[in-house]
């Protein structure tokens, strides 16, 4: 019973010095062979091994943002074009994943209206919606589905489909979809 008490107190000493849970403190003790000055620098040790891993990673990141940053995407339907830089795509993309249906809308509506999505990097460019159509093309006539009766379908969506929120209703984007700021 002595020995689980003492392990207590340097356990809770540990923790108010290095702000530690109790299974690192224990495992720092552990490692120490039981020595509280010891296990405090087995934990600035291992701190300090989780910062320099943090500030790599970090550094990789901030690289791989700066690489993706250089790219277009272009949104072509008809004669009208528009580009927006990579990253303002993605953080668009990932508010309207809060709302999944109107996300897999917005998608469907793309890939159906015949709007070409294009990524620009350099030279390089990568049809994202063309192929991607073309399947879904393919699939349809393989199924015997008409063009046609789904696009009607589709428009006749737009006219059910409202963007006012009702009082009750929680707004997760604050009113952003709303008509009434436009």
């Amino acid at each position: 019973m002595e020995m689980n008490s003492d392990l207590l107190t340097k356990v809770d000493e540990l923790r108010k010095r290095k702000k530690v849970s109790y299974e690192e403190a224990r495992e720092a003790l552990l490692q120490s062979g039981g020595d509280t000055l010891e296990a405090l620098i087995y934990l600035e040790n291992l701190r300090e091994d989780r910062l320099e891993n943090l500030k790599e990673s970090s550094v990789e990141t901030l690289q791989s943002l700066k690489d993706t940053g250089t790219g277009q995407v272009e949104f072509q339907f008809r004669e009208k074009k528009v580009e927006a830089p990579v990253p303002l795509v993605l953080v668009g993309t990932l508010l309207l994943a809060r709302k999944p249906k109107l996300l897999g809308f917005l998608a469907a509506g793309l890939l159906f209206s015949g709007t070409d999505v294009r990524f620009h990097k350099g030279e390089k460019t990568v049809e994202l919606t063309k192929p991607l159509r073309d399947k879904c093309q393919g699939m349809l006539q393989d199924l015997g589905i008409d063009k046609e009766k789904i696009v009607q379908k589709i428009d006749g969506l737009g006219d059910k489909i409202h963007f006012k929120k009702e009082f009750s209703e929680e707004d997760d984007l604050k009113g952003y979809f709303s008509p009434d700021i436009y």
